[in-house]
């Protein structure tokens, strides 16, 4: 394994989800005035590491001739986006039940719109400025360096379907808009003193917003029948999860499985959240000829989420494998798709809330992200969620602790920019901004060689990324 000159430290903290392989110092920061891309105006410049791990640059030119190296966008812009660059499909009403399907696809169109043909290269857009999260490259599960895909999540046997017999891993790349890019710019303009109330009220993402996350698998076609003429990428990832450590890479190509995507959207503040989320899955068997990165515009959408639906408790899950969508009838902040004929089946969340395939069945997507904080003291999912009956796969079928009063916090709607935990900083449904701060965090605790009184006020929960813990943390008295 080659690590671009970057010398191995190693230090251990509570409220990180993993021990680490610590990369160098970044470069000082400074602000230009240049036309960057399509916008006019103040950048932030501080050249944060582009990736984490990667082959040697020889065996690269070598072997890869035909690919490219993963460059980060990290010029944010220091000026807010004008009321013009409001995306168009704010005009779309994402709660009606007739015209749901219409706002999230538009949303879909909006993310692919000039990355889709340049291979959601950011830089190369001719539409609109994207730019990617700072950090991302920190430890084992830091991004490779084909395509900037960082290491997420572990898929379960039959998660995806009845042949998938073995795990499996998933990798994403974060995308984030203007407005986005803003709330970056506010939260790393000082390289070595983040921002973290940045993402916190009176600040957090402003209206306009848009994320969007591309997530990859391992698995293939043998075992999960809709990723069929699939879209690749090479990736320099784990052969295996293995509990989240990285004890080595392999070149491997990855298959596109699904899509999320964020949007604060501000008529969802009605709904006590101000986000709505969506998801999509692959479906390949609708590929009708398409090639290369055109094969994403197989993303079928599986729903949209703008909030938890605290008042039902519908105690069901659609256990793996899963042979048919099932969907909650008593749910309004939730919609699912119901064309089956267009969607594989999907396992959803608890309840039948918003879910994607490699994500977990006993959560949901605005759940899980409500959770994001730094320090990340909350669990991405409450322990409740692993409590139940199994079925002879050794597959939850039914919660038996869902009366507990942290699984009913889980599940309540929670503001924008609002701290999900009292002693945390908010990082806004972001889950890329708290592993950024945190991982920033414990870089710059190796280096000043020192600890903070804070570090001892609180006892974290440490956690991988998929929200499984790491270890069994004694608690106080």
């Amino acid at each position: 394994m080659y690590y671009f000159k970057f010398p191995q430290r190693v230090k251990y903290l509570l409220y990180l989800a993993c021990t680490v392989f610590i990369l160098d110092s970044c470069s000082p920061p400074s602000t230009s005035t240049e036309t960057v891309g399509k916008t006019n105006g103040k950048v932030v410049k501080n050249n944060f590491p582009d990736f984490g791990r990667m082959i040697s640059p020889a065996e690269f030119h070598t072997k890869y001739p035909n690919d490219r190296v993963f460059k980060l966008s990290q010029d944010y812009p220091l000026e807010m986006p004008d009321d013009s660059q409001i995306p168009s499909f704010f005009d779309i009403p994402f709660d009606d039940d007739e015209r749901w399907m219409e706002y999230i696809n538009a949303v879909r169109d909006y993310a692919f719109e000039g990355m889709i043909d340049v291979d959601f290269i950011a830089q190369e857009s001719k539409v609109r400025n994207w730019y990617h999260m700072p950090w991302m490259h920190w430890g084992p599960q830091g991004s490779e360096g084909f395509h900037g895909l960082a290491k997420e999540a572990e898929i379960g046997p039959y998660q995806l379907g009845p042949n998938q017999k073995t795990s499996h891993q998933t990798y994403a790349l974060g995308f984030y808009n203007e407005f986005a890019g803003y709330t970056l710019a506010q939260m790393w303009k000082d390289k070595d003193n983040p921002d973290p109330y940045a993402t916190q009220k009176p600040n957090g993402f402003p209206v306009g917003t848009v994320i969007f996350k591309l997530l990859f698998t391992d698995a293939d076609e043998s075992e999960v029948d809709y990723l069929v003429n699939p879209m690749t990428w090479n990736a320099y990832i784990t052969p295996t999860w293995n509990n989240g450590l990285d004890t080595g890479r392999i070149v491997k190509k990855m298959h596109l499985i699904q899509m999320d995507v964020m949007v604060r959207d501000p008529r969802a503040d009605q709904y006590g959240t101000g986000w709505v989320f969506g998801t999509f899955c692959y479906n390949g068997k609708l590929n009708n000829g398409k090639e290369g990165s055109f094969r994403a515009e197989n993303l079928v959408p599986v729903g949209i989420q703008f909030g938890n639906d605290p008042q039902d408790t519908t105690n069901f899950i659609n256990p793996y494998p899963v042979t048919k969508t099932i969907i909650n009838p008593n749910l309004k902040q939730t919609k699912i798709n119901p064309d089956s004929t267009q969607l594989p089946p999907q396992h959803l969340g608890w309840g039948g809330r918003l879910d994607g395939p490699v994500d977990l069945n006993t959560s949901s997507c605005m759940s899980c992200h409500a959770t994001a904080e730094f320090p990340q003291i909350a669990a991405l999912v409450p322990k409740e969620s692993f409590i139940g009956d199994t079925n002879a796969l050794g597959q939850l079928t039914k919660l038996t602790e869902t009366q507990a009063q942290e699984f009913i916090e889980y599940f309540k709607n929670l503001e924008c920019a609002t701290p999900y935990t009292a002693d945390a900083t908010s990082c806004d449904f972001s889950l890329q901004v708290s592993l950024a701060l945190g991982y920033f965090t414990e870089w710059k605790d190796e280096e000043v060689k020192g600890y903070w009184t804070s570090e001892f006020e609180r006892l974290p929960v440490e956690m991988n990324r998929d929200g499984s813990l790491k270890i069994n943390v004694p608690q106080p008295d």
